[in-house]
């Protein structure tokens, strides 16, 4: 009898966090605990809020959204409601799966944008409860 050979592993799911204020550092503990999930960056225009990313979750950040895309597969977004819409479209539209910190958007027909270019893109979008 042979043994069957090994199945691969899949690739570690490439993860980020935009927004490290109280519920985006949950996010990234919860994610550096994760087996199977590799924590790619912290995304914050906060300089004190990158620093505690790189200290604290021991991952690398930046400000820059664009420097995350193509570089992941899923995004939180724990930024406040108000930049979840300017956040979280790009990311669906570059084909980047996301959940969202609720509440989804300020208004419905922001919501349905963000539900809209999901669907478009084949990604899932999700709201954190």
């Amino acid at each position: 009898m042979t043994t069957p050979a090994p199945v691969p592993s899949p690739r570690p799911l490439r993860v980020a966090v935009v927004g490290v204020g109280h519920l985006g550092r949950h996010h990234l503990r919860k994610y550096a605990a994760v087996e199977g999930v590799r924590l790619v960056a912290a995304v914050d225009p906060s300089p004190a809020a990158r620093e505690w990313a790189v200290k604290n979750a021991s991952v690398p950040a930046t400000e820059s959204l664009g420097d995350i895309i193509g570089r992941v597969d899923a995004v939180t977004v724990a930024t406040p409601t108000a930049h979840h819409l300017e956040v979280a479209l790009p990311l669906i539209e570059a084909g980047i799966h996301v959940l969202v910190e609720k509440p989804i958007t300020t208004t419905v027909a922001e919501a349905r944008r963000l539900i809209e270019a999901a669907r478009r893109r084949g990604v899932v979008l999700q709201i954190g409860h």
